[in-house]
């Protein structure tokens, strides 16, 4: 996801979405990303759980960053769902250049399963393909380690 200049992410001030380069967002963090929706049982269950994990995280580590990749199908249930998350999100629609990057990236991670938590280190290189019901902790100690 380590995009070109121009790619932007969301983000959240207090309640209102706002956008910011994924560059600034990223640089030098561990990234996980999340490939969840609205609509799957099972990713309802664990979005409240790697809430509480992300905010626990955040208040000591500000090298993590988790990003939201919908696969939901509209862009209603996408605001809705992401209104839930304290984290980044890749945006519903398409970017400036037609490209759709929720697509691009549950392609490249060859995402056909969720919830899918994708984590990369600080280069953007794969650490683990998929962390949901492991040992985050650890995970995230393996990712720092390649830094």
């Amino acid at each position: 996801p380590r995009g070109g200049d121009g790619a932007m992410l969301l983000t959240k001030n207090n309640t209102a979405m706002t956008s910011m380069k994924l560059a600034d967002a990223l640089a030098g963090k561990v990234t996980m990303l999340y490939f969840s929706a609205h609509w799957c049982g099972p990713c309802r269950q664990f979005t409240p759980q790697l809430a509480n994990y992300y905010n626990a995280l955040k208040k000591s580590s500000n090298n993590v960053e988790v990003v939201f990749v919908s696969l939901d199908h509209d862009e209603s249930s996408f605001n809705s769902y992401y209104k839930s998350m304290p984290w980044l999100a890749v945006p519903f629609d398409e970017d400036d250049h037609g490209n759709n990057v929720r697509e691009d990236l549950q392609g490249r991670f060859s995402v056909n399963g969720i919830p899918r938590l994708v984590v990369l280190n600080a280069q953007g290189s794969v650490v683990e393909e998929n962390a949901v019901g492991k040992d985050l902790n650890s995970i995230l100690i393996r990712a720092n380690s390649a830094i």
